[in-house]
């Protein structure tokens, strides 16, 4: 029996449809000779070679409703049986024909039995209505099978368009975040290479010649790195203290640090390279515009399940109020809104004196993630 589908789903419901045309069929073959079996009288020999003719006719004919059942799957539940009833009747009405032409004759010779005209037809229209319903269970049986298979199928196809989707967005995310992770680098080479050429000009070659090995010390460190990986706080602050190292050449004295980081949030996981565009954005307008001395302090602490990062100056606020939101900042908050969702939070806003930068995202130790 083959099935209405192509393709390596028909091998399985052709089997299944084999095995149960078998059953129903080898089913009606039982209950024809358990009468006879109770009364301990076997069947006449033309009866019972008349009837296995009829099933053996019946299960071939099986074959044909089989195909016109898979050729409904795309009607509805109700058009679908009733595309069947044709079928069905045509092929009842075969089995009722082959009965007087071939059964009939097959019970005369092997026992003897001449019945008259309306004993022929009363038999014919007997054998079409158990053809008929023979026929129509096995439709119904086959239409369940093949709904079954095709729903199977869909959730199947469902479920790889789903992977898909799921595996695209993620691609999209990551190329994102390595978009808005380089786009920081150059934004920072910048300034530091005008740094460069200022000393240069001005006669500072140890200056310049030590801010250029620096330099390379932190693109070595930074650029060499995963732009989508998950990194310790205190890997993340590392690099802050190269970056810092640099712009300490620029400003001398008039930059000073301070770090807070509780021994036990050393560990916590943080997006590699998010510090450091908020430190830049305190030496930028906060330690630049003013001659006197500017301290960048940053503070990290837990506040429930969230790790908290606060980076704040004593600069001018006035400054750093006008500049709003700059490129480095947008890239963090961008970069938080990709990998967390709602739970990633960047805000900013001037004080009375400098300006405070505040991020906040879903606490995960290393021990935890290492565990997990």
């Amino acid at each position: 029996m083959t099935a209405p589908d192509a393709g390596s789903r028909s091998s399985p419901l052709s089997r299944q449809a084999a095995i149960l045309t078998l059953g129903v069929w080898g089913l009606d073959m039982l209950l024809f000779g358990l009468p006879s079996l109770a009364a301990g009288k076997p069947p006449l020999a033309g009866v019972t070679a008349s009837y296995v003719l009829f099933a053996a006719l019946g299960l071939l004919l099986s074959i044909l409703v089989y195909r016109r059942a898979g050729l409904t799957t795309r009607e509805d539940g109700a058009i679908r049986f009733a595309a069947l009833v044709p079928t069905v009747l045509c092929l009842a009405a075969v089995i009722a024909v082959f009965d007087m032409v071939v059964g009939g004759p097959v019970r005369a010779m092997l026992d003897g039995a001449h019945p008259t005209g309306r004993a022929i037809a009363a038999r014919a229209a007997g054998q079409f209505l158990m053809a008929a319903w023979m026929f129509a269970l096995l439709g119904a049986l086959y239409l369940m099978m093949i709904a079954l298979r095709v729903t199977h199928e869909r959730e199947r196809q469902l479920a790889d368009a789903r992977a898909q989707a799921l595996a695209a967005e993620a691609q999209a995310s990551a190329a994102r975040l390595a978009a808005l992770r380089y786009q920081l680098n150059p934004h920072f080479l910048f300034n530091t290479l005008n740094a460069v050429s200022a000393s240069v000009v001005t006669g500072r070659n140890d200056e310049a010649e030590s801010m250029l090995a620096r330099l390379a010390e932190f693109l070595r460190l930074t650029l060499a790195a995963d732009p989508q990986a998950i990194i310790p706080l205190e890997d993340e602050l590392a690099t802050l203290q190269a970056y810092l190292e640099i712009e300490s050449v620029r400003f001398r004295d008039r930059l000073g640090v301070a770090f807070s980081c509780p021994n036990e949030l050393l560990g916590a996981l943080i997006p590699s390279f998010v510090l450091q565009p908020l430190i830049e954005n305190a030496v930028k307008h906060g330690v630049a515009p003013t001659s006197r001395p500017v301290t960048i302090r940053l503070e990290a602490s837990r506040d429930g399940d969230d790790l908290v990062v606060i980076v704040e100056d004593d600069g001018e606020a006035a400054t750093q109020a006008a500049s709003g939101m700059g490129v480095g900042l947008t890239n963090v908050r961008q970069r938080l809104e990709v990998l967390y969702g709602a739970r990633g939070v960047l805000q900013a806003a001037p004080r009375e004196r400098g300006f405070l930068v505040l991020i906040r995202i879903p606490l995960a130790l290393e021990t935890q993630a290492r565990a997990a």
